[in-house]
């Protein structure tokens, strides 16, 4: 597992008790903060390649046991990162109308993988993957299947307001809708621009839409097979 939480071995101390005073939590929550402060700055400098606990725990000003009490290695600590700056940006908002909500979800996602380090990270991340299965898998369980489950609850919401047609495979239209961002982030080096949110939207909602063109059954709508 890589969690974003720390997590603790054996013989390591556990967490503070909830009812303990508040000075001794907000200690370890400054200490956590610090830590992967620390991580984001070098992450940024190097990638994950160059990412150490040697280099987290010097520039942190802490021991490299207390990072280990908290994470098991530089990957724990990327994702950790990682994952911290998802929670914060993967939020549907209800506009009141689906196209909005999607055009919103997008953009958002191409605002802070282009213009903040999430984007670095991510870069340094992916690479790594290929050669650590249990890396990929707590990728995809903690950052992609976060968005694709509040793309979910949007379109669950659009299909209650009548705007989105019933029966739509939300992983297909998860990657209809966010492949092309990432294509650019990783592969072709195109701009994140400000209307690539709109146009990606613009090209996929058709084939949600209640009122989309007219096709034949199977044929070009993103259902579930």
């Amino acid at each position: 597992m890589y969690p974003s939480s720390p997590t603790y071995g054996d013989d390591a101390e556990p967490d503070p008790d909830p009812l303990e005073p508040s000075p001794a939590r907000s200690r370890r929550a400054r200490t956590d903060e610090v830590i992967l402060q620390a991580t984001r700055e070098l992450l940024a400098q190097g990638g994950v390649g160059a990412l150490t606990v040697e280099g987290v725990a010097a520039r942190a000003g802490v021991a490299k046991t207390t990072i280990y009490r908290r994470w098991r290695g530089r990957e724990e600590l990327a994702l950790a990162v990682l994952i911290d700056m998802v929670e914060r940006v993967v939020v549907a908002p209800d506009l009141g109308d689906t196209r909005k909500e999607l055009v919103s979800f997008v953009d958002a996602a191409v605002k802070v993988i282009g213009s903040t380090l999430m984007g670095r990270v991510m870069q340094g991340l992916v690479s790594e993957l290929p050669g650590d299965p249990a890396l990929a898998r707590a990728f995809r369980e903690r950052v992609v299947a976060k968005r694709h489950a509040e793309l979910r609850r949007l379109v669950e919401r659009g299909t209650s307001r009548g705007d989105l047609r019933p029966g739509i495979d939300v992983e297909l239209a998860n990657e209809l809708l966010f492949g092309p961002v990432y294509y650019r982030l990783l592969l072709s080096g195109a701009p994140l621009d400000a209307g690539l949110a709109t146009r990606v939207v613009d090209a996929v909602y058709p084939a949600l839409a209640t009122r989309g063109p007219s096709v034949t059954a199977g044929d070009d709508r993103i259902g579930r097979g």
